[in-house]
């Protein structure tokens, strides 16, 4: 995803080279895709931007650098982002360290909570448990959580109505506020999307200065080492009938999606009323799909932008499992564009 808010005069390093179509796609959409490399490939004097700040760039080629994957791994384990939200969250967490001590736990805890692996992405990494019933998902701990310590948190579900991520640029420790997205998550609380733009976002008011509140406390924990992006993800709920906030319940100190649209909006320059979107789109389990006729089809019944920031296939053209799509449309249609987009593209 580099590549689509790239300038020309980029390099962006790769394991595959990008299809010619793709190019030729982002290059109409108005994006200006940089130059695929691969490893070895290019060589002399760069600025070095990375996903997740883990390397440095010598001689060519990535390196290991141990005290950025020291830092990456402090700043990003949800063990570490408890003492980062220490004070400013009001759902009680804890780290569970071993299978004895789940089970002692679970035992003990008000049902229902979610059980989060130390490092996870986007919702995937979680296991919920309801009820007492729910004592078989035990097995899935080491194989979708990645074994111990994990976090444990009280589980909002049905009460939780509205996800958002800010956007931040860190610098010599200090914030700086970009803006703040709506996220789309589906009732298992997977991350299905984000948007941005339209009107004023919904609930900002609200939950800003709660976000703000957390900031200000976490400085001073983020060690001055880390200079790049950093989304934080909230959400609010009801509980014994008052709005909470939940200023934070994962740091990202990587690009993240919404940077990436915050990114590819930016490029795009569309009038502040146009609403921008992305959607992580699984390949269908049945069937096959054909996604250049599939996104002319949309485009046209829609009457909207689509703009497939990922590919769909390699280039043998085996499917990857997911696609991320770029799509731009009003706020009034918004609802439907993305449940058209999701239906069309499953079906």
């Amino acid at each position: 995803m580099f590549f689509p808010i790239s300038r020309a005069e980029d390099f962006v390093l790769v394991d595959e080279l990008p299809s010619q179509e793709l190019f030729a796609h982002w290059k109409e959409a108005g994006l200006t895709p940089g130059t695929p490399v691969q490893d070895g490939a290019l060589l002399g004097d760069v600025t070095f931007v990375e996903w997740g700040n883990r390397h440095e760039w010598y001689e060519g080629r990535l390196v290991d650098d141990p005290i950025r994957i020291e830092t990456s791994r402090y700043l990003n384990s949800k063990i570490t982002q408890l003492d980062f939200r220490k004070n400013h969250s009001p759902l009680p967490a804890k780290v569970i360290t071993s299978e004895e001590h789940l089970f002692a736990e679970l035992e003990e805890a008000k049902l229902p909570i979610v059980l989060k692996s130390e490092f996870g992405l986007a919702g995937r990494n979680h296991i919920i448990f309801k009820s007492a019933s729910d004592s078989w998902k035990m097995s899935q701990v080491n194989k979708k959580l990645f074994g111990f310590p994990i976090l444990a948190e009280f589980w909002v579900g049905d009460d939780r109505f509205f996800d958002f991520s800010t956007l931040w640029d860190v610098r010599d420790g200090e914030f700086y506020y970009l803006t703040a997205t709506a996220m789309l998550i589906d009732k298992e609380g997977v991350f299905r999307g984000i948007r941005i733009g339209g009107s004023e976002l919904p609930y900002s008011a609200s939950f800003l200065p709660s976000v703000m509140d957390l900031v200000r406390g976490v400085k001073g924990l983020v060690p001055k080492e880390y200079s790049g992006p950093c989304a934080i993800d909230g959400f609010m709920f009801r509980a014994e009938g008052k709005v909470q906030i939940q200023p934070v319940s994962e740091f990202n100190f990587r690009y993240s999606i919404g940077r990436i649209l915050w990114e590819v909006r930016k490029k795009r320059n569309p009038i502040k009323e146009v609403v921008s979107g992305i959607l992580i789109l699984p390949y269908p389990k049945q069937g096959s799909l054909e996604e250049w006729s599939t996104l002319k089809r949309l485009e046209k019944e829609l009457g909207i932008t689509m703009i497939l920031l990922t590919p769909v296939r390699d280039l043998t053209g085996k499917p990857y499992q997911n696609t991320v799509l770029y799509f731009e449309t009003t706020e009034e249609k918004e609802p439907s564009v993305v449940e058209s987009i999701w239906q069309s593209w499953m079906d």
